[in-house]
């Protein structure tokens, strides 16, 4: 479609610059004048439709980069909302809700804030924890782990807080499975061996070493010599 309307536009543009050469045949500056009208028409026209379908474009690509985020986040909240209300996950979040509740009289934050920030610690640290592997965010996820269990310990019936503490750490290692990914892993260390040295090479340092010992044993005798002719050119004993 741009195409069609680009040849379309080179085409009006150039009868639109024979027109002008027409109509205006005997007068050749007025003739300049309209075609340069027409030039700057159709530039205009060009630009025009540019901006036109650069807006559409990115009209387009917003409304379905909206279209796929609100999908994903409403998926995202459809599946967390029913693992929520799922009884077994009930075993953990109810215990922990009701501590924090009993818990939270005196302190400066109500106890639905410090609710909302553990429902959104724990999942911050476990992705952090899957995506950097970081050591720090680790230790923190076992501490929250820790945590959670005990809150879930503490607040559950009598007969059942070992079940409900059981459930609650099994729900913790499921996670940390991929949570402590690659912990185990040792860094591969890759030791190049060294290059063998060309025979030229060799060859050449083995007549280098030659002659640096040749220098050597001349620097030597001549030493020698000196140390000689010194001591038999010294003073005489009377």
């Amino acid at each position: 479609m741009l195409v069609k309307a680009a040849d379309w536009i080179v085409e009006e543009y150039q009868k639109l610059q024979v027109w002008a050469a027409e109509r205006f045949e005997d007068d050749a500056r007025r003739a300049e004048i309209a075609q340069t009208v027409v030039s700057i028409v159709c530039i205009v026209a060009v630009a025009t439709a540019v901006l036109v379908a650069a807006w559409l474009l990115i009209a387009v690509l917003g409304a379905l980069t909206v279209g796929v985020v609100q999908a994903a986040f409403t998926g995202l909240g459809w599946a967390l909302g029913h693992v929520a209300d799922w009884h077994l996950t009930e075993v953990v979040t109810t215990p922990v809700h009701a501590y924090i509740t009993a818990h939270a009289a005196g302190l400066p934050a109500a106890a639905e804030a410090i609710w909302s920030a553990w429902t959104l610690v724990g999942p911050g640290l476990w992705l952090i924890c899957w995506l950097a592997r970081s050591w720090g965010a680790r230790l923190a996820w076992v501490l929250y782990g820790a945590g959670t269990v005990a809150m879930v310990y503490s607040a559950s019936p009598a007969s059942g807080r070992l079940l409900a503490a059981g459930v609650a750490v099994a729900y913790w290692a499921v996670l940390s499975v991929l949570a402590f990914r690659g912990a185990g892993r040792r860094p591969v260390v890759q030791v190049s061996a060294p290059a063998s040295v060309p025979a030229s090479e060799t060859t050449a340092l083995l007549q280098l070493r030659e002659q640096v010992s040749e220098r050597l044993a001349e620097l030597r005798v001549r030493l020698e010599r000196v140390e000689l002719a010194a001591r038999r050119s010294g003073p005489s004993d009377d």
